[in-house]
């Protein structure tokens, strides 16, 4: 009898104990600090590293070889000599001279060279820490290009398409070798290329096809509370309203607002700041930088891509092996940041990112020459002057068979009018360039 009572005191002991730790698995949170729910999905709070000198550094390297060019975008690639700049020391900068386009292009022909080709202008000021001494009056000055000689790499030059400034200087640092190891490995890709001169631009396109993958990608949408939490100063003062028809939900306290567009999942956050004092473009794209790294968690590069002079914008952009992302109808491709002397006044940011490729069997796809697109487009009816660039870009959409996949495909893109446009979209225009 006495055995039968221990025993069941045993067994009523091991029930209690399956139901406590079934009721601990169902309410602790994950140790790996994901947040989930039906609307969101799952995310991490992990944030991304992602230096400066990434974020500003070159987007493609231009191999000026035996006449020819070819260019490399693969972020490897680019990636590599970007890190070599880090030990690049520039003595100072003087006062530059004024080169064409055409003038420039010379330069670059005298001998074998490697160019750096920046998206935008970078103000000197970015990269103040590979100067032994720069003066305060070329913080803010700003330059597209770089390149040096493979016979000298004791001079660096700084060239400004747009102000057609050409800075000349000495530098330490440089490891030719390094370089060439880099820019001869098997894995490295480049494809030839010509320049395209225009008053005010220089543009590299391609002279042959490129053939690249289409992609495929499982997503991920981050959880609203994560932007809740770091752009709010008190959470407990945020308001919720979604009682609305366009499926919009806002969170809001007496100074700032959020909005999350649940059909998009772009996030836009407002805040009335001070506008009084204007930022330098410097502390402008330090202060962004700053603000970006925070709340861009795209696993992949981002680029700074562009700034807004009269609205203070200053847009970052994802990239995806090597290339940049542009979308139709939602802006998932892009960050942008406005800040002013007390802090973040605005921020767009796409809530989804791209997390595990899924594509089982590798499909290619063939773009003409850019070139030949930009022939075309001159037959079509568009002015060649109106064309600001032309690049090949990753156009990002939404699968129609699930939620959580995008795919990628991989296009011409043209800049006409400050606008990026899918170069076929334009041809197939009925109405033309007219």
């Amino acid at each position: 009898m006495k055995k039968n009572v221990i025993l069941n005191i045993f067994l009523v002991s091991l029930i209690t104990l399956s139901l406590f730790l079934t009721f601990i698995i169902w309410t602790m949170p994950s140790q790996f600090n994901e947040e989930t729910n039906t609307s969101q999905g799952t995310t991490s709070s992990v944030s991304i590293e992602r230096k400066i000198s990434e974020v500003f550094g070159p987007v493609q390297i231009a191999l000026h070889k035996n006449e020819a060019i070819n260019i490399f975008t693969q972020t490897d690639v680019v990636n590599s000599l970007t890190k070599e700049m880090a030990s690049w020391k520039v003595d100072t900068l003087d006062e530059p001279i004024e080169l064409t386009n055409e003038e420039y292009k010379e330069r670059l022909s005298e001998s074998n060279a490697l160019e750096m080709i920046f998206v935008e202008n970078i103000s000197f000021g970015i990269f103040a820490d590979r100067f032994n001494d720069l003066a305060g009056e070329y913080q803010d000055r700003a330059f597209n290009r770089i390149f040096f000689l493979e016979n000298d790499s004791n001079q660096i030059y700084f060239y400004n398409t747009h102000s057609k400034l050409f800075y000349s200087e000495s530098i330490e640092g440089i490891n030719q070798k390094k370089i060439n190891e880099v820019l001869s490995a098997d894995s490295a890709k480049s494809y030839l290329a010509t320049a395209i001169l225009e008053e005010g631009k220089q543009i590299y396109t391609s002279i042959e096809e490129i053939e690249l993958p289409y992609l495929s990608y499982l997503v991920e949408r981050q959880a609203n509370q994560l932007f809740i939490e770091g752009l709010f100063d008190d959470t407990s003062e945020v308001r919720e309203n979604s009682d609305n028809s366009d499926n919009i939900v806002s969170y809001n306290d007496y100074v700032s607002e959020l909005q999350i567009n649940e059909d998009t999942d772009i996030l836009t956050y407002y805040r009335n700041r001070n506008t009084e004092n204007k930022l330098s473009i410097t502390e402008t794209l330090r202060s962004s930088y700053n603000q970006m790294i925070q709340y861009e968690n795209w696993a992949s590069a981002v680029h700074y891509f562009g700034y807004n002079d009269s609205t203070r914008e200053v847009t970052y952009r994802r990239y995806i092996e090597g290339f940049p992302v542009f979308s139709d109808g939602s802006d998932y491709g892009t960050t942008h940041i406005t800040v002013v002397e007390d802090g973040l006044s605005r921020l767009q940011v796409p809530l989804v990112i791209a997390q595990t490729p899924i594509s089982d069997v590798e499909e290619r796809k063939t773009l003409q020459s850019g070139v030949s697109i930009l022939d075309a487009l001159v037959e079509y009816g568009y002015d060649s002057a109106d064309i600001d660039d032309i690049k090949v870009g990753y156009t990002w959409t939404n699968s129609t068979e699930s939620d959580r996949v995008i795919n990628l495909e991989p296009n011409w893109y043209v800049n006409i009018d400050g606008t990026w446009e899918i170069a076929q979209s334009l041809l197939l225009n009925e109405e033309g360039g007219q």
